[in-house]
């Protein structure tokens, strides 16, 4: 795991190598440079695989730096994974992993992300040169301005991140998973396109699947730990990744105010697998130390309140001296643990109803906030219905809320690429477009961001064994994977974790977070804010403030806190 920096063009070399050194934190075992005519590729080395791998290395006249692992590199024989991206060029569907690299042959430069997104890579253009790198920062640090990109606002009011490729600053892009960005390196024109997707079926046995993608996730010269919450997903992960490595460190994170604690059931779980386990007690004074320092960490708005509890337990897996852990990211999405999924699937039987014309007009007079009459309203007016599980504000909310008009099915136009690639594969059942959707969105736009940011932050590399293409395309190919909230990893995971935990209802994830930010008086925070930026209706503000009071609108609540914390900090 590393950072990756890059500069093509016209550049002032030392202020580029100042804004390289800028994401330090993501690897500090080593750095190095490439410097040829008119570009400047840059790499800090965060140790995992063969330690003489570094890099930039360069073969055959190619040159690459490379953020990420590539579980398959033996099938290119190369000695180690950055290898076997030179020999994979210029066909990088091959390659099986999480990574995001820049590859220079010459004349042009390739930049390219994996299936998922797992990594990140942001790019900008301008008149005389090109730049990219693993985190925004890098890139704010050399071109010394920072636009706010209005537009953004809008799709993390929908998503709590911005979907697609724009960002909250203006030129600023990041690469989607799957793409690969070539760019002349003489005209500083370039072009995106699709070298993989996530729409592909493949039988296969998924128990032999699911085990060979946690054993992939084990390599390296390190010992590995894992994320332990008491789902079935984390609990799964850890007992094949004890079994296979013999033993295992386990971390889990709770609070004082046991009705949010989950402890219980992680600790079961490690006492049935038999892993070393370390429980992390999370606080109000931890919450409010660490917002500080994640509003550096996070170049945009933080999306997902649990991006702090999960900061703080990687700076304690860090303090224990480990480099990698696992983490259960995507079981949820893949194998349909979310309850929405199978209320939307209701909602899709609903555009047949005989009388829909007369319903619209009912619900368009009967006006409500709430989610479930802008679901049943797109029904009734033939619109994209679900629009990923993690939707907060619907258009008709932030409508209301923003001092700017929002038309009907604007957050659509957040998710168009997706879509297109969607319509172009030919697939047309709902629950995996449900599934697809929200890899795109809730996965890749908001919890891998999440969970790079908040390990790279304490150059900890955090792998994800569920998101693997071999699982993935299995579980599409299995008819019974719709049969129940996740019926195919159950049926897998009751050999190795306790049955209670199996049966256990799914709750989600939450912690105090709106009970310590009103008692610290940040309702009135933001309305000194927004006072000053005039982004929200006041109205609309003091609508929420009054409602989070009485536990409605909480996941609103927060968006709202991240943006005007964050905005105030970068802008004002």
């Amino acid at each position: 795991m590393c950072a990756i920096f890059g500069i093509v063009g016209k550049f002032d070399r030392a202020k580029a190598l100042q804004a390289a050194k800028v994401l330090v934190h993501r690897g500090q075992d080593s750095c190095g440079a490439y410097e040829g005519d008119g570009i400047l590729l840059f790499h800090h080395r965060l140790y995992i695989l063969d330690p003489d791998a570094k890099q930039p290395m360069c073969e055959d006249g190619k040159v690459v730096i490379f953020n990420g692992e590539i579980y398959n590199y033996k099938d290119f024989a190369a000695s180690n994974d950055t290898q076997a991206i030179l020999k994979s060029y210029p066909d990088f569907n091959r390659l099986q992993g999480m990574f995001a690299f820049g590859l220079f042959d010459g004349k042009r430069l390739y930049l390219a992300k994996d299936i998922f997104g797992k990594k990140p890579i942001y790019f900008y253009k301008a008149d005389e040169f090109f730049i990219f790198a693993s985190e925004i920062k890098a890139i704010l640090a050399y071109i010394s301005e920072a636009r706010f990109n209005q537009k953004a606002l809008s799709s993390f009011l929908s998503f709590g991140s911005v979907a697609g490729r724009e960002s909250f600053y203006q030129g600023i892009y990041k690469l989607l998973g799957g793409e690969v960005l070539e760019l002349e390196c003489q005209s500083l024109s370039y072009s995106i396109k699709r070298f993989d997707t996530l729409l592909q079926r493949r039988e296969c046995d998924l128990k032999e699947a699911l085990v060979g993608a946690i054993e992939k996730r084990l390599q390296g010269d390190f010992e590995v730990a894992a994320l332990l919450s008491g789902g079935v997903d984390s609990s799964f992960v850890s007992a094949i990744a004890k079994r296979l490595q013999g033993k295992l460190a386990t971390y889990s994170i709770g609070y004082k105010e046991q009705k949010y604690s989950e402890l219980p059931y992680a600790k079961e779980v490690a006492k049935h697998i038999g892993s070393e386990h370390h429980e992390v007690i999370f606080g109000r004074e931890d919450f409010f130390e660490v917002f500080e320092k994640l509003l550096y960490y996070f170049d945009e708005p933080i999306g997902d309140s649990a991006s702090l509890p999960l900061y703080f337990l990687m700076q304690r897996i860090k303090q224990d001296g480990l480099r990698v852990v696992l983490s259960g990211e995507g079981g949820d999405e893949i194998f349909l643990g979310y309850r929405q999924y199978f209320e939307f699937l209701d909602l899709y039987r609903a555009k047949d109803l005989k009388y829909k014309n007369w319903l619209k007009n009912y619900f368009r007079s009967h006006f409500s906030p709430n989610k479930e009459w802008e679901w049943y309203k797109r029904v009734f007016s033939d619109e994209l219905i679900f629009r990923s599980s993690c939707e907060v504000f619907t258009d008709l909310q932030k409508n209301l809320f923003l001092r700017q008009n929002v038309r009907d099915g604007e957050s659509v136009e957040f998710l168009k690429l997706f879509l297109q690639e969607w319509q172009e594969s030919g697939w047309r059942k709902e629950i995996d477009f449900f599934t697809f959707l929200d890899l795109r969105v809730r996965l890749e736009s908001l919890y891998l961001q999440k969970l790079d940011l908040t390990s790279m932050a304490h150059t900890i590399e955090a792998r994800t064994p569920l998101l693997d293409k071999g699982v993935l395309f299995c579980a599409y190919a299995n008819e019974a994977r719709a049969k129940e909230a996740k019926f195919l990893l159950k049926q897998i995971a009751k050999d190795y974790i306790p049955q209670s935990i199996i049966e256990r209802k799914k709750r989600g994830f939450s912690y105090p977070v709106i009970e310590w930010l009103l008692a610290k008086g940040y309702a009135e925070k933001i309305k000194k804010i927004n006072q000053d930026t005039g982004f929200f209706d006041a109205s609309q503000l003091e609508f929420l403030i009054q409602s989070v009071r009485r536990n409605r609108f909480s996941r609103h609540f927060w968006l709202v806190v991240a943006f005007l914390v964050w905005f105030e900090r970068r802008f004002l």
